[in-house]
């Protein structure tokens, strides 16, 4: 039997899969420094509390199927809004590092920038296939 964790070929769904290749990320991570899908979350128990989360998205849309678009449009959410503010905060803080005549660096670099040009831009598209799929008519 067919499930919407399936696409109509057999394989499992991108987003699902996504969701359980979360504990290879956190492997490379944790273990060896090589922050992925994380980039932007300093502690490390910050980043094990996302790859929990992000793992049991997977668990949930493995296990209850139809919920897999609406986990999408919620993960999706909850990391563009993470996303943003990594990038706003930084900004937001140069006027009190102007005013206690603090020194002024630039809070990003050329990869920095790219990481969060393409992880939005995923999670833009995540979110608006979820959309999409939710809107589809049953059948």
């Amino acid at each position: 039997m067919m499930t919407p964790a399936f696409s109509s070929y057999g394989k499992l769904d991108p987003l699902v899969g996504y969701y359980l290749a979360t504990p290879l990320f956190a492997v490379a991570d944790l273990g060896f420094g090589v922050s992925i899908r994380v980039a932007g979350l300093d502690e490390p128990w910050h980043r094990g509390l996302y790859y929990a989360a992000a793992f049991g998205c997977g668990a949930l849309c493995r296990l209850h199927p139809p919920a897999t678009p609406w986990v999408g449009m919620g993960e999706s959410s909850a990391s563009l809004l993470l996303l943003l503010l990594s990038i706003l905060l930084p900004i937001w803080a140069m006027p009190d590092a102007v005013m206690s005549g603090g020194e002024i660096a630039l809070p990003y670099d050329m990869a920095s920038l790219g990481n969060a040009l393409i992880c939005g831009t995923a999670l833009v598209a995540a979110f608006h296939r979820s959309r999409a799929r939710i809107e589809q008519p049953p059948g």
